[in-house]
């Protein structure tokens, strides 16, 4: 300020010394007006030169606020055991809020639903907190009551913690003593096969009420089986239902569970749908050996584990073929996801089975061999006879290549616990890679790998790796072949795998993820992924692409019309799709969230620092903040000040000459 006065009296200075005396002699009145202005135009140039933009302070005086978020999803109107959740709820939240404002504090009410003022039919408090940040200063806002349920949908509720407002949270611990009956969930496989039983499962728990009831599996109207089952109030119970799907395709269901003479309190949580998609066929996985042994027994054993697999077992013995004691004249062709050939010692192969297996390999089909190589079958695997025979014994030893090969990581200390294997001295192929050695002075190849035009192939230059399993009981072994086997029928490079539930609810969000994989298994992030949504007849009813969400794609989105649908999943530039099935089924899933989540409501008030409210709380009394802000005006900027200068410059001018000056 001070620069402003000096600015000022130096300007006041100049002006009336230049005026002190003029000629002719001019008039007391007419000197002071040309030094005025002379002065003003001075003051305004000399502030344009030496402070072109003015600064200054200002202060004001905030009280904090509180925030009332008043939930007004559908749920809220369904009775709990003292009445109406929002008839109980609300009132308690405005007295609460003026116990506030009696304290200084400054007040203001939203509603909430999947959003502020959102729609009824869902409950997410993360978009209302984000949406109501844009509606009000944060570093004011002193606390937040929440007046809710608990039953919100939100995936992810880390904004409370980051955000760091401590959250008053209204609730009621009363619950309803009237009867009810609820299906909680319905479980099942995303995928069954034609013609093999599938379990479809429901949980299912009574409240208020011990006894029989009746749970009953229905495909759209038509009942297909029903159990009778005896609960005990408050412990959730499985039924299992065991169906055979003789069609194709994308198939809904419901489960409902009744009770006779009782008068529940609501019918809306007694039934819940589900979905699974049937598939026609198992991928095969062909063993072919020249007997039996342990290694092929277990190796069947993991591929049984698998429901996406089925395994056939083929034994070679004197040029012929047979399925257990059964003689065939062929091997199966169709749907066929990879072989396992394992040569125990005396493997030979007949002309029509070697090239059954050339065709395989060449057809993009992946195999796994163990033991001794054979010369037939030397143009695919990667490794071949040596001179040296006769089997030896000794350890494996991981390399550092097999780090490109995850089917061959193995979790810490497993390696250690795998026993001495019969293995035999192989030569490696220029083009194959060598991920494990054998711990022998020659560090020869005990498993080598080949990735080219054709299937992937794996070869096992040793026997009795199943030993391993009897000395380690994490499932290395089980893992080690079950992920060697998917990496060898997986016949592209990575993955392209869609995330989903196969049924929702009306006003659940429907959440769809993609899973993006390279053959090492790193997650590709660099695609633009597009989802479209097509309604049971065929039309387009959404479109938009996923955005990338740490190690995966997703994507939200809302559907009204209950029905089955089905989605697509597409990526331009590497020309890969994916898709599924799923249901939306009738009834919202507001109408099933009864009474309160109180263990929801005691993290929201634990995590950000508040408290739930009871009767007695006194809220503490308000400290105002005395805000101070700084200023500034550019000077320079300003079209007024300089038309001022020129302004009064000119007027100066026009005077001195009509005086006689000039």
């Amino acid at each position: 300020m001070l620069q402003y006065i000096l600015i000022l009296a130096f300007a006041a200075l100049i002006a009336s010394y230049l005026y002190l005396r003029t000629q002719p002699e001019l008039s007391r009145g007419k000197k002071l007006l040309l030094a005025s202005l002379r002065g003003l135009s001075l003051a305004i140039l000399l502030l344009l030169l030496i402070s072109p933009i003015y600064y200054y302070r200002s202060s004001r005086k905030l009280s904090p606020m509180i925030i009332t978020l008043l939930d007004n999803s559908a749920s809220m109107k369904l009775t709990s055991g003292s009445g109406p959740k929002d008839s109980k709820l609300y009132p308690e939240a405005r007295k609460l809020a003026e116990l506030f404002k009696e304290q200084g504090y400054a007040t203001r009410e939203f509603s909430f639903a999947s959003g502020l003022e959102g729609d009824p039919g869902s409950s997410l408090l993360s978009p209302a907190l984000e949406a109501l940040a844009g509606e009000i200063d944060l570093e004011r806002l002193g606390g937040i009551i929440l007046a809710s349920d608990g039953w919100l949908r939100d995936e992810k509720l880390s904004l409370i913690s980051r955000l760091g407002i401590p959250f008053y949270v209204v609730s009621d611990t009363i619950r309803s003593q009237n009867p009810d009956l609820a299906v909680l969930r319905t479980q099942n496989n995303r995928y069954a096969y034609r013609g093999e039983p599938s379990i479809l499962r429901a949980e299912i728990q009574a409240t208020a009420y011990s006894g029989p009831t009746q749970v009953k599996l229905f495909f759209g109207s038509r009942l297909i089986a029903q159990k009778a089952v005896n609960l005990r109030a408050g412990e959730a119970q499985s039924v299992d239902f065991s169906h055979s799907f003789t069609s194709t395709g994308f198939v809904s269901y419901r489960v409902e569970i009744s009770a006779a003479g009782i008068q529940e309190r609501a019918l809306a949580n007694n039934s819940l749908p589900g979905g699974i998609e049937i598939l026609a066929d198992k991928e095969k996985i062909v063993l072919i050996s020249d007997k039996p042994g342990w290694d092929n027994k277990f190796i069947l054993d993991v591929i049984a584990a698998n429901n996406r697999w089925e395994a056939e077992h083929y034994t070679l013995k004197n040029n012929r073929i047979f399925r257990g004691e059964t003689a065939v004249t062929a091997l199966p062709a169709d749907n066929l996801a990879a072989l396992v050939i394992i040569n125990n010692g005396s493997l030979v192969l007949p002309n029509d089975t070697r090239d059954y297996i050339l065709q395989a390999n060449r057809r993009g089909i992946g195999i796994l061999y163990q033991g001794a190589p054979l010369a037939s079958l030397e143009s695919i695997l990667p490794i071949a006879p040596s001179n040296v025979t006769a089997p030896y014994n000794g350890f494996l030893s991981w390399t550092s290549a097999a780090g490109a090969y995850p089917m061959l990581s193995l979790e810490e200390g497993a390696q250690s616990r795998i026993p001495p294997v019969d293995y035999y001295y192989v030569n490696a192929k220029r083009q194959a890679q060598i991920p494990v050695r054998i711990n022998n002075p020659q560090a020869s190849p005990a498993i080598a790998v080949t990735n080219g035009t054709g299937g992937k192939v794996l070869a096992m230059a040793f026997l009795n790796l199943w030993k391993w399993q009897m000395q380690d009981s994490s499932g290395s072994y089980n893992k080690l072949v079950n992920a060697s086997l998917t990496w060898l029928s997986n016949r592209s490079e990575g993955s392209f795998r869609p995330i989903y539930k196969n049924s929702y609810l009306q006003g659940e969000e429907i959440l769809i993820g993609l899973q993006s994989d390279d053959s090492i298994r790193q997650s590709r992030l660099d695609l633009n992924p597009l989802l479209i949504v097509y309604d049971k007849d065929n039309k387009e009813v959404f479109r938009d692409y996923m955005t990338a969400n740490e190690a995966e794609y997703r994507l939200g989105l809302e559907l009204d019309k209950p029905g089955d649908y089905r989605f697509e999943i597409s990526d331009k530039a590497s020309g890969e799709r994916a898709g599924g099935y799923f249901n939306l089924a009738e009834g919202s899933i507001e109408a099933r969230d009864f009474d309160y989540n109180i263990p929801l409501l005691a993290w929201i008030a634990s995590e950000s620092g508040g408290r739930i409210v009871d009767s007695a709380y006194k809220p503490i009394p308000a400290e105002p903040e005395i805000r101070i802000q700084s200023h500034e005006i550019p000077l320079y900027r300003k079209w007024y000040v300089i038309s001022l200068f020129i302004l009064l410059f000119c007027v100066e001018l026009f005077l001195r000459r009509r005086w006689g000056l000039l």
